[in-house]
């Protein structure tokens, strides 16, 4: 069962990013992430009520406050991150470093838990290094400038850095709480973290539009109820359900499918480059995640 859920979760966030990138070319990262928090938050605690887990699970102070921190990180910071990338690579090339996830969670296990890695975990980073590279050159399809490309990049590998160490962080409590509860909190601590960044932002106009009734809410409430509930939930219960390195395997199928929707939906080309990178990518996480 966790590998079903698994696999859906790929298939869930594919469709969200093709999703989210028609929304980001009307709405700007940071409002887009505070809207989709806000509706996901009360689809979650909605689930929550019908499911009955409004009442004290027995948290303790510091694991609510872990799952909230990694909210905040892999939430708040991470998707905005997230989006900013997208708006400037395009869905393909975000899909390629999102394959990055895979040896920055290693990394962060090292560091974190003291899980030391097997040698041929380089391997399978260079492969996805290699790939993002790759997706720099004018054979890949859309050419862009590379100023805009690294720019992208950068934001891209902030993304995965961090979310990469909030799913570590919280990994040891994730199995103590149910799992809508879980997604609840996390999401409260990333809804959190873009409320305390809003008198940063430059434009307070462009972040209450959002919430106005537009032509832009069909792709965006579509990206969050696939991308930040459906989603969310299904990757918990992969995890919970089934072997990390399986389920996490499972997840990455998401390159394959954001690489032919965005060649359907979005008219991104499918040219021979860019499947070769597509190959590197996959194959350096299927390495890592079946020799760790």
């Amino acid at each position: 069962m966790g590998e079903l859920f698994a696999l859906l979760t790929a298939l869930f966030f594919a469709i969200s990013v093709v999703l989210f990138k028609k929304a980001v070319t009307i709405v700007a990262p940071y409002p887009l992430n505070l809207f989709k928090n806000v509706v996901a938050l009360a689809l979650l605690i909605i689930t929550d009520v019908l499911l009955g887990l409004t009442h004290n699970v027995g948290a303790t102070g510091n694991d609510l406050l872990r799952i909230m921190f990694s909210g905040a990180l892999g939430v708040g910071l991470s998707d905005t991150f997230f989006l900013m990338a997208l708006s400037r690579l395009g869905a393909s090339r975000t899909a390629l470093i999102d394959c990055l996830y895979s040896p920055l969670v290693i990394v962060f296990s090292f560091v974190l838990l003291g899980e030391v890695p097997p040698s041929i975990t380089l391997l399978g980073g260079a492969l996805i290094i290699g790939a993002v590279v790759v997706s720099s050159y004018r054979a890949f399809g859309m050419a862009i400038p590379a100023p805009q490309f690294w720019t992208g990049t950068g934001f891209g590998v902030l993304a995965m850095a961090t979310v990469s160490f909030a799913i570590v962080y919280v990994q040891p409590v994730l199995n103590s709480y149910p799992v809508i509860w879980v997604a609840t909190v996390r999401l409260t601590g990333g809804l959190i973290m873009l409320l305390l960044l809003l008198p940063f932002h430059p434009d307070r106009r462009e972040v209450s539009k959002v919430f106005r009734p537009q032509a832009a809410w069909k792709w965006l409430i579509g990206g969050t109820v696939f991308g930040t509930y459906f989603s969310l939930i299904s990757w918990l219960l992969g995890f919970k359900y089934s072997r990390a390195g399986t389920a996490a395997l499972l997840n990455q199928t998401s390159t394959v499918w954001i690489v032919m929707f965005a060649a359907l939906f979005l008219r991104e080309p499918l040219t021979r480059t860019k499947l070769a990178a597509v190959a590197m990518a996959f194959a350096g996480a299927a390495i890592i995640l079946t020799r760790s």
